[in-house]
């Protein structure tokens, strides 16, 4: 099982970003509540060492005194950083100052805040994070008082140091809630896994939290690497798949869907039919796409296909190759989208290589 699963907080890796110094122009922002250091068992990987010398309690004292101190410098070192990054409406957005009130309205940013902050330092969540259905978080997410929408006069009463919205989030609510004097960053269009990558990047850079974002980050590539390399070793052929949604909503190029395929063996069949983006096909389009597999969304029931008379000569369906997809891990654009191309690799596509068989 993927380590995934569990919050990537508290663990090595590599130096952290150097945040940009502000170049002129674009938002500059400013941490409207103080800092208050804390000093806990977990803090940035002091929990596991204080657990190894738990059986030495001299030594288990003197760690908790030093790992108090290196959160006290880490805090007071984020408190006083300055980080100018770009949105993903292509400005400049410079925030000074530690956010330790942190509003999401989109469910990416959920996980990956969940995961890098800790729901302690999160006002609002989406309802989607708190829904087992559709998040990777959605335990985590429970720990969070406020479910949030697009609701500019609700953001505002919460307080938030920091918010992060969506880009087709109403600019009026984006303008409302910046009138008010809190600062406002909009994600870009996340349409594969690098850019989710770069994504992390920044959020880690925003909230102070760059080495806990570049370990999210590592866990992801090497267990992405995992996964090329035992395709490269096996020497397969690429199988040709489809995700179908409900009413014939099929994933093209550009989209994360067509780079969780593509790294997981497979050729995206709508892709290769040469679609962009999501798009609707009908089913006389789906045939002549013929593909070897079908991801059937979570939406929709497998027999949608399988006992529709018009597939019956499809290649997926001759081969008993129609699945139901898990969405939860497909649809994320958080660093939960590793454990989709892990579905479409390992339990999908070639189940006896993943699986040491």
């Amino acid at each position: 099982m993927s380590k995934l699963g569990m919050p990537l907080r508290g663990l090595e890796s590599p130096p952290p970003l150097v945040p940009r110094p502000p170049s002129g122009g674009g938002k500059v922002h400013a941490a409207s509540g103080g800092f208050l250091p804390r000093c806990t068992g977990e803090e940035r990987g002091g929990g596991e060492s204080l657990k190894w010398f738990a059986w030495l309690a001299a030594l288990a004292a003197a760690l908790m005194l030093t790992a108090c101190g290196g959160a006290a410098a880490h805090d007071e070192a984020a408190a006083e950083s300055t980080v100018t990054v770009i949105d993903g409406l292509g400005e400049e957005f410079t925030f000074e100052g530690r956010a330790e009130r942190i509003a999401s309205v989109a469910l990416g940013t959920d996980e990956i805040l969940l995961s890098l902050v800790g729901p302690e330092r999160l006002v609002g969540v989406t309802r989607l994070a708190t829904d087992p259905a559709i998040s990777n978080a959605a335990d985590l997410a429970a720990e969070v008082e406020t479910i949030v929408e697009a609701d500019p006069e609700q953001i505002i009463a919460l307080e938030p140091d920091l918010v992060f919205v969506e880009t087709f989030t109403d600019p009026a609510v984006i303008e409302q809630i910046e009138g008010a004097g809190i600062p406002v960053f909009v994600v870009g269009n996340l349409v594969s896994i690098d850019s989710i990558r770069e994504n992390i990047l920044t959020i880690g850079q925003l909230t102070g939290e760059n080495e806990a974002a570049q370990a999210m980050v590592a866990q992801m590539d090497a267990e992405l690497d995992e996964i090329a390399q035992a395709l490269e070793e096996a020497d397969v052929e690429s199988p040709r798949v489809l995700y179908l949604a409900p009413d014939g909503w099929v994933a093209g190029s550009a989209t994360t869907l067509d780079d969780i395929i593509t790294r997981a063996g497979g050729v995206n069949a709508a892709a290769e039919a040469g679609l962009e983006s999501w798009q609707q096909v009908s089913e006389e389009t789906l045939i002549e796409m013929n593909p070897d597999v079908i991801l059937v969304s979570s939406f929709m029931p497998v027999d949608d296909v399988l006992g529709n008379p018009a597939y019956a000569d499809l290649a997926a369906v001759q081969n008993e190759r129609v699945y139901q997809a898990n969405d939860v891990h497909l649809s994320a654009v958080s660093q939960y989208i590793v454990l989709g191309v892990q579905d479409v690799a390992g339990v999908i596509l070639y189940p006896d290589l993943l699986n040491g068989n």
